[in-house]
Parts: structure tokens; sequence; C-alpha cells
């Protein structure tokens, strides 16, 4: 049987009661003098009427035909039947102290009277007379769009109440909907996470029910109609337990039928219908949304196949539209702020087209209610963004046109080439909170995430078949195909796997299947390499013109230069100051040297360096000072640098002063200071360049009262001092604190940490936990931006007995349990702890989950000049075991290059790109051949685009030139009709220029095969020439090591023939010596052979 929460339903009441009686006489309540909050019979059409949406906030369920009154003294009354009273009976007399209830009266419907003595009462609490005496009317407040609209039965508790209303002339009815809108407006805590609940749960039927649906449909080409697909949707919505989802189905339903569009008419509007015609692989819109536990959540996307580029581009300003609109969700600011961003956004862009595109409204407040009509994101509403308000932030442009110019760059078999207009569509879950707002709805949206490629490869055949079919005049006028794709296509038709022209060995070749299989792949994946590559390209373009538009306007406060300043005036020396004496003043940090006679000062940062040479009859000091003309050096301070380049061009500069005394003292002890200074200040100096870029933390929040979770006897990397570090480790509030059992502590705030990764112990000695940070923190005096925790299961270095022991020595065998047992439970221990630290921040509102490295696409490597095993993770590569840490963030990686990829090396090596060049590229070396394919095939699953080459490159050099370039992924150049390879294209070990003379030579090898033969003859004659000239030349043969292997008699005696007529006569070779002179010459033509041809 149901029951009450008397607590909640106390609280959730007296919010009421408390705003209407702090606000009665504003527009939201309209000065109403009690709220008469009754519901009608149940109508399942309509589940988001005000009075439903009551009742479940403060009851939880629905009471129909129920009566509330509630007066502005705080007294409630419900006018009910027998079995809702008695559902309600729990909470009378139950108001709890400071409750502005202050009482509960239930009314059981009475049938003799027809609730006449009821309906008085009620009436008099409420201040209503049947009879108009003073003329003035009692305000009571009600939902005015229900009234007369309950579709209550004759003889029901509403209809009798409603009528005894009526026939009162002193009852005057106002519109409280408003009110109870903003009470609901501001969630509680219970709330929210019912809410974000719900997100996910719409989330999930989107990416697990209607993508892998829709890429089905697309896939098999099937015929499916917008109404099918979104029934089918719905029908997941309504049973999760389709997509493998645990959620009980009376817990959840569908806030609204699925909307499904494409093929031109589109409606963004949440009231739109999905039609019955037939689904268009060409622009997709979805929106859905769940109700989990009566909260509603709505999600919306859109997804494009085949995207000309003029679509790809609005979709992109639409998200930057979305990121403007988030930044002004912000407590405090009014809602119709999100207009104004969004309209300012397109206005600094120069879209003033699509302005008047926009839906009238962005979005609106949602929760217990799917719309909340007060809470509209509109240009008008003055509403104020609060803490705990939850919104569906809905962006979109409707009837898009699509000029043909447009069109132009799809494909020529795209469904998109049928639009004349289209629209685009996003919505988000967004909660309002203290800092920024909080995205619900996690579902990616980026360009790449909801783009589809489907004629990409189509008609490959058919264009060689109009290649053909054309005359040679014309194949000339055409323009020669794009290289890479070229090369795409060239293995992927290849029916032999040959490599350089050559056939590989049957032995490599005895699986036909396996080794087709294997060019496949390769094929697939260059092919994929060639999109990722243009794809990334204009994202990287995007990236960049975003970053310079944030830029503009802003200070480069990098460029300051800090004037020195030792004294203000000269009142300010030191006292004990001498005309002719050199004097370090350690407190102001200078040195005061005689001039003529007169001490001045020179800050110690001028100083370059100081030289006290052997003394002879008297001491020598000298003082060398930067000065411009002259290299600076690289030990010179940041600051006087800048100074030196500042002054240089109308400034004199002292190079070097030198000091004699006959006495030593002075001299000697001003030699120590001045080094001890530039000491001190080089030390400071460091110290500051370390501080510079820290960002202050938060303070750690300890939990308590209830159990935190911890680790105990830990070992923490890097270390305090130089020194082991052990301690326990804790997760509080909003972070951890690593405590140590010398007392230091470490704390690391969950909203700092990048990457948490848990790396249970298998081949290791150590399990481990590892979280890579944001921004850097202080450990000693050093900052660190990887900390680790970690516990040996075994030691490191054991103590072995010089004696043998048997294989199956119990002891051995003991120790060997013992450890695999003391594996396990280490590594269930840690896992634990970090699930209860998962828990702990989601349930403080924060977001940390640890990824777990992929052991099996692992693979050696040399990133810290020693052997590795490296792993990737869902977000890094990483190498966790060895010190230094190895941690290369996915997301800060442009490119990827392979080093020494040639088929005589047995490793290659790797080197990742970072997006800022002014950082240089990480490197793994000597990575074993047999691990290429599958760390190819890794990144192209990441979209990580990838090339090769045979030789080690200058990257200093490379990274230096590519950050001056602005136009680098560009494919044209400055006067944009010129082309060039865009991005790292021109790392690619097969270039554009390489496969058009390729296919040159193919297309001329069909009608040049007697030409070929006759050249290759000649070749292998000059080749048998030049051989026999170098063996005339040399005694040494290359291939004499291999004949004395296998040499019989008849082969003896025909070199020692061969050889006394080269001594003799030196004349004509009888026929057996020229057969086995030219036989020789063939071998040496055949070895030689390739190496004259790469000469060429």
């Amino acid at each position: 049987m149901a029951q009450l929460d008397v607590d909640r339903f106390y609280k959730r009441l007296g919010k009421i009661h408390a705003h209407f009686v702090k606000h009665r006489s504003g527009q939201a309540w309209h000065g109403a003098s009690c709220l008469s909050l009754h519901r009608g019979k149940l109508n399942d059409d309509d589940p988001y009427l005000k009075s439903v949406v009551l009742h479940q906030y403060i009851f939880g369920y629905e009471l129909p035909d129920t009566v509330l009154l509630l007066t502005e003294e705080g007294s409630c009354f419900v006018l009910a039947t027998k079995t809702k009273c008695e559902f309600l009976s729990s909470a009378v007399d139950k108001a709890p102290p400071g409750s502005t209830i202050t009482g509960l009266t239930l009314l059981t419907r009475n049938k003799t009277d027809n609730n006449a003595a009821h309906f008085d009462t009620l009436m008099k609490e409420a201040g209503i007379s049947s009879t108009d005496e003073n003329g003035e009317k009692t305000k009571v407040g009600i939902f005015l769009k229900e009234k007369g609209k309950s579709g209550s039965k004759e003889g029901s508790i509403l209809d009798g109440w409603e009528k005894a209303l009526e026939k009162s002339n002193s009852a005057e009815f106002v519109d409280v909907a408003t009110g109870l809108s903003l009470v609901l407006s501001t969630k509680e805590e219970s709330e929210l996470d019912l809410i974000k609940k719900s997100s996910v749960l719409s989330n999930k039927i989107l990416k697990h029910g209607f993508i892998p649906r829709i890429e089905e449909i697309i896939d098999s080409e099937l015929s499916v109609s917008h109404e099918q697909l979104s029934t089918e949707i719905d029908a997941i919505i309504e049973d999760p337990s389709k997509i493998n989802l645990k959620v009980p189905k009376d817990h959840v339903q569908s806030c609204y039928f699925p909307i499904v569009q494409s093929g031109g008419e589109y409606d963004i509007r949440v009231s739109a219908q999905s039609t019955d015609k037939t689904l268009t692989y060409d622009i997709i819109t979805v929106s859905l949304g769940a109700r989990y536990h009566l909260y509603c959540s709505n999600i919306a996307r859109t997804f494009l196949v085949d995207p000309p580029k003029k679509v790809s581009q609005t979709y992109e300003t639409l998200l930057s539209i979305q990121e403007a609109c988030l930044k002004a969700m912000v407590p405090g600011k009014p809602l119709k702020g999100v207009y104004a961003a969004a309209i300012n956004y397109l206005e600094s862009e120069g879209r003033e087209d699509l302005i008047k595109l926009l839906p009238k409204n962005l979005g609106f407040g949602i929760g217990l209610d799917f719309r909340d009509a007060t809470m509209v994101l509109n240009a008008k509403n003055p509403a104020l963004f609060r803490v705990g308000m939850v919104f569906n932030l809905s962006l979109g442009f409707s009837n898009v046109p699509l000029s043909d110019s447009a069109k132009a760059s799809a494909h020529s078999k795209s469904a998109v080439k049928n639009l004349e207009n289209y629209a685009l569509l996003i919505s988000d879950m967004v909660g309002i909170t203290q800092k920024a707002p909080e995205v619900l709805t996690k579902h990616a949206k980026s360009l790449s995430d909801i783009s589809y490629m489907i004629n990409d490869e189509d008609d490959d055949d058919e264009e060689e078949e109009e290649e053909d079919a054309s005359s040679g005049d014309e194949k000339k006028k055409r323009k020669a195909p794009d290289g890479d794709a070229a090369l795409a296509r060239k293995l992927a038709r290849s029916e032999d796997n040959v490599v350089n022209s050559h056939r590989t060995s049957s032995r490599l070749a005895q699986k036909d299947g396996m080794v087709q299989d294997v060019a496949e792949g390769v094929a697939e994946r260059e092919r994929r390499q060639i999109e990722l590559m243009e794809r990334k390209n204009e994202e990287r373009l995007r990236e960049l013109a975003r970053a310079n538009s944030r830029k503009k306007g802003k200070d480069d406060e990098g460029d300051q230069v800090e004037e020195l300043e030792t004294y203000n005036r000269t009142k300010d020396y030191p006292d004990n100051v001498l005309p002719n004496q050199v004097k370090v003043d350690m407190a102001n940090q200078c040195v005061l040297l005689p001039i003529n006679g007169n001490p001045v000062p020179f800050h110690i940062s001028t100083i370059k360096n100081v030289v006290l040479p052997d003394p002879d009859v008297a001491t020598y000091l000298r003082i060398n000072f930067y000065t411009a003309g002259m290299a600076v050096g690289k030990d010179a301070p940041i600051n006087t640098a800048a100074l030196v380049q500042k002054y240089a061009p109308y400034a004199s500069f002292i190079r070097e002063m030198t000091f004699r005394s006959l006495d030593s003292h002075n001299l000697v002890q001003a030699y120590r200071q001045i080094s001890e200074l530039r000491k001190r200040a080089k030390q400071r100096e460091l110290r500051e360049q370390e501080e510079a870029n820290l960002v202050e933390q938060d303070k750690l929040v300890r939990t308590k009262n209830e159990r935190v979770p911890r680790l105990s006897d830990l070992t923490m990397r890097p270390v305090f001092a130089g020194r082991k570090t052990q301690g326990n480790l804790e997760s509080h509030t909003n972070g951890l604190r690593f405590i140590s059992t010398r007392g230091e502590i470490v704390d690391i705030m969950y909203s700092n940490v990048k990457h948490a990764i848990f790396q249970p112990c298998e081949s290791e000695i150590m399990v481990l936990v590892h979280f890579h940070l944001k921004n850097a923190i202080m450990v000693g005096k050093k900052k660190q931006k990887d900390i680790q925790f970690f516990t040996e299961v075994v030691d490191a270095s054991q103590t072995v007995d010089i004696g043998r022991r048997s294989m199956y020595d119990p002891d051995e065998m003991d120790d060997e349990q013992r450890e695999r047992q003391l594996r396990k439970k280490l590594n269930e221990a840690f896992k634990d702890f970090c699930r209860k630290v998962e828990n702990v921040a989601r349930k403080n509102n924060f977001t940390l989950e640890f990824d777990i490295p992929y052991r099996d696409l692992g693979f050696q490597g040399n990133p810290h000049k020693e052997m590795v095993f490296i792993m990737p993770t869902l977000n890094c590569l990483v190498n966790l075991t060895e010190t230094p840490f190895f941690v290369v963030d996915l997301s800060d990686v442009d490119h990827v290059h392979f080093e020494r990829v040639t088929f005589m090396s047995k490793a290659f090596d790797v080197v990742l790109i970072n997006k800022d060049f002014s950082k240089q590229p990480f490197r793994v070396d000597m990575i074993p051949n047999v691990d290429k394919d599958a760390i190819q095939e890794w990144l192209t699953d990441m979209e990580i685009s990838y090339t090769e080459g045979p030789m080690n490159l200058n990257w200093k050099q490379i990274m230096q030139t590519v950050s001056g370039d602005d136009r680098f992924y560009m494919n044209t150049e400055e006067d944009e009709v010129t082309e060039k390879e865009a991005g790292w294209e021109f790392l690619r070990m097969f270039g554009r220029e390489d496969e058009e003379s390729g296919d040159e030579d193919e297309d001329d090898s069909e009608f040049s095969e007697g030409e070929d033969k006759a050249e290759s003859a000649a070749e292998s004659e000059e080749e048998s020439e030049f051989d026999s000239e170098s063996e005339e030349e040399s005694d040494y043969d290359g291939d004499e090591d291999l004949e004395e292997q296998g040499m019989d008699w008849e082969d003896m005696e025909r070199e020692a023939a061969l050889d006394d007529k080269r001594k003799g006569t030196g004349g004509e070779i009888d026929d057996a010596g020229a057969k086995g002179g030219t036989g020789r010459g063939r071998r040496a033509s055949s070895s030689s052979a390739p190496s004259k041809r790469r000469r060429r």
C-alpha cells in the first residue's frame, strides 16, 4: 500500500506557503487571500496540468477529485474520499517545528448532504461569504486554465465545490499558476538526482537505441517511415530492457511521442509530429524525452549524411551558439540574456542571415512539468537564473535555404542534392550551479560524431571506365587525381600481396584468405586515414579561428617588462658605503661600484659573471654585464634579456668593469658576496618560474559524520625531498588527501583531475592509482602534474639462495600461491576504493571516472632512455610503472608520425605531435615492427591521423616552421590558387607527386612493353660490363663466400682456367670461361640492380 512521505509533504507544502505569503501581492499570486488547489478526474491525455504536477510534488501521487485549501495563516484543509483521507491521515498533527503550516484538517466526503457542511467550512476558512455584504470580494487563487475543464461527474466533490464557489458573490478568481511555477523551478537535491538519472536515461536511449537503429537502416538501405522509427524508439523508452538497461518499467514513461524528421520537411518545435513519409538519408533530426519517477528530460540531435561543406559550417555555428548561451546561464542573470547571447554571437560572426531562422524561444524550465511556460528562454523573460534550476536548452535553425552552389560539394548520389532547405536542432538538459552550468545530457554532438559518409567510395570503377573512354587529349586536360586517394584505391584493388614491385615469398602467402584480409585491412585503414586527415584539417582550422577570436581585444601581458629599481634616492644607500670601495647590499640585491669616487648601484640581475684572477702584486676583480650587441645567453634572467632588447636601439651599455686593490680583503669578500647573491637571485627566479603557472586550488572539505574511503600503506610518487613517501589516501567531499607517516599532506581536488587511471597488478610488481592533473600542484619544491599511489606486491629485489631449488619445492609453491592471493586481494581493494571514490565524487556533483589500461593493445617502447611496456587507456597513452612517468593525453595529440619505417629495420619510432606547436613532440623509440599494424589500427579507431616515413626528422626545426605558418592546415598558398599539401600530408611516404608519376607510368606501361624489354636487356649488358670491370679492379668478390661452400671440381677447374687466361694473355675467353663469366655477371647484376635504380 502506498504511503505518504510526511516530511516531504510538510517541507514542500511549507515552501509553497512561504513563497505565497512573501510574494502574495505580486504578479505571481495576484493578491490571493487563499489557494484552492483542487484536482479533477484522471486525464492521461494531459499529464502536465498544474494540478497534476502539484499533487506529484507534495503527495508523490495523483489524488483525483480532491479539494485542497491553503489559507494565508497556514491552515491546510483537504476534502476527499475516505481512502484518500486514510492515505493522508499519517500527516495529521505531524507538522515539524518551525514549519509555516499550522495544521492539516481532513474532511471525508459525506454523500448524505452532498458535502454541503464541508463546503460551508471551507468557505468560512477562506473568508468567503455566501452574500456580498460589504461589496469587497475575496480573491481565491486557482489554476484558471483548468476552471470548468476538470471533467468531474455530476455529484462529485469537485463539481459541488466549483458550484458552491460560483454561487458565492464575494469570490473573485485569480490565476496562481505562475507562483507555483516559480516555487517548483528551484529543485531540491533529491529532485536534481532524479532529473540527472532521467537525463542519463534519455542519453542512453539515443545512444544505444536510436543511433544503432538509424545506422542499420542506412547500412542495409531499409525503407522505414518516420512514424515507424518513432514507434520503435517509444517502445524502447517504455521498456529500457530492450537496450539492456536494468530500469523497472513502472518507473519510466515517455514525455512525448519521439519526433524523427528528414527529407526537407522540418518542424523544430516540441509539438511537432513524425510523418508517415519514408526516412531519407540526408539531414535527420531526432527529439526524444524520458520520464524517470515522473521527472522529465529531453534530448535532440541532428545527424548529417553526406553533408555539403556549407551545412557543416552552419552546424559548427550552432555549436558555437550553444557555448555562448551556456555562458549566459549564470545565477543572477535574466533568462532573456540567453537569447541575447545567441543574437550577439551571430552578429559578431557576421551571420545575421541566421538570426531570423532562430526559434522564438531557446528552451524552457523542466522538471515534473515538461515545459514550464513561466520559465521560457525567450527575448523578454525577466526572471532570474537561480542555483538548482534545470532547463532544456533547445537551439536550432529552421528553413535554412540550400543553394545549388552549396550542394555542389556533396556527392552526386547524395540525397542532400534533393533538398531545397533544411533544419538543424540541438537540445540538452542544463542544470544551473554556483559555478558553470552543467550539461546533463552528455551525448557527443561534435561534427565528427554526427556525420556519416556513405557515398565517398562509390563508382570508382565507373570513373575508370569514363577515363578509358575519354580521349588522350582529354586525359591530359584532366586534373591529376589526389595522390593519397590513388594510393588507397591501388591498395584496395591489388589482388596479390606485392611489396616494392616484388612478389612476397610463397611461404608468407600460404593462406590466401589471410593475406587478402590483411591487404583489405590496410586498404581500408588507408582510406579512413585519408578522410580523417581532411576532416581533421577542417576541424583544426575552425578551432584555431575560434581561439583567435577569443584572443581578440586581450592585451599580451607576457610582453611587459619590469623596470629594475634598487634605491629611490641616494639617501637610501647603506650608511657604511665608502667612496672607493666595492659594496654588496644583500637586502636590496645590488652591488655598489665606485665610479670616479661616487658609489653607483647595479642590480644583481644585470651582472653576467664575476671573475677574481689569481692575485699578483695587487688583487683584481672583473665584473661583466649583460649588454646589447652580443648574445645574452640562456642563463640570463628573462626580465634582464627583455630589458636589453628594449633599450638596445638607443641606450649605451657598460660591458665590463675591473677594480684593482693592494688590499685583497675587500675584493675577495665582494667576490664571494656577489657570487652568493647571484646564486640566490637565480634560485628565486627558478622558484618564481615554477610557481608562475600554478592555479590556486580549492580548500579540501573533509567529510564528517560518515565513513570515508581509505587506502592504507601506500607509497607516493613523486617523493618529498628525495625520501620514500608512505602514508594513507582518503576520499573526502571535494577531493582526495594523502597524509604521509611524517605528516606531509598532498590534496588532490576532484575538479583538478583530468584523468584518473587504475592499473591492476598482472605482470608488474605493483598495483597503482594514477592522477593526471589539469593544473600542476606543488609537491615539495617542484611542480607536478602526475601523482601516483601504489603498493608493491613483491619486493623489487629479492634475495635468492645460491643452492638450486626444485620446481616441486613445497615452500616455493606456497610462496607463489601467497603471492597470487596477495595480488588478487590488492587488486580488489584498489578497485573497490576507485568505485567508492567515483560514488563520492558523483554524490558531490563532480565527474571522476577511473580508466584501466588496455593491456592487449600494449607494446614495448623507449620513451625515456629505457625500454618499458606502454599501454593505451580510453584517453591516454601511458607507462606508469617506471619513472619518469609517460602520460600522453590523446586529446592534445594533433598527429602521429612513424619514423624509420623500412623493410630492413626491425624496429621503428613514433612521434606524437602536440596541438600546441610551441611544445616539442613526444617520442617513443625502438618499437618492434610486429606492433605497427596494431598501433595504426588503434590510432585509426581513435580518429588520430598518422603518416609514415623512412628516416628520423629534425622536429625542432619542423615545429618552428609549422608554428609560423598561418595557412598550415589550408590546401592553398597565400594567393589561394596555388595548391599545396594541407596539414601533415607532407609527411606521407607516398606523396602526391609520386603517386601522379606512378599513375603515368602505369598508363604508359600498356603501350611500351617491347621498349621495356629492350631497355632491360641493354641495362643488364651495362651492368654485366660494369661488374666485369669491377672484378678486374678487385680480387675480392662478394659472392665468393657463398661459392666456397658449394663449388664442385668442374667449377673449380673452370675458375682456375679463367684465372690463367686473365693473368696470361688477357684475350678472349673460351666458351666455358665465357659461360662462367656471364653467370657471375648475372649474379652481380641481380644484386646491384636495385641499388642503381635507387640512385636514379
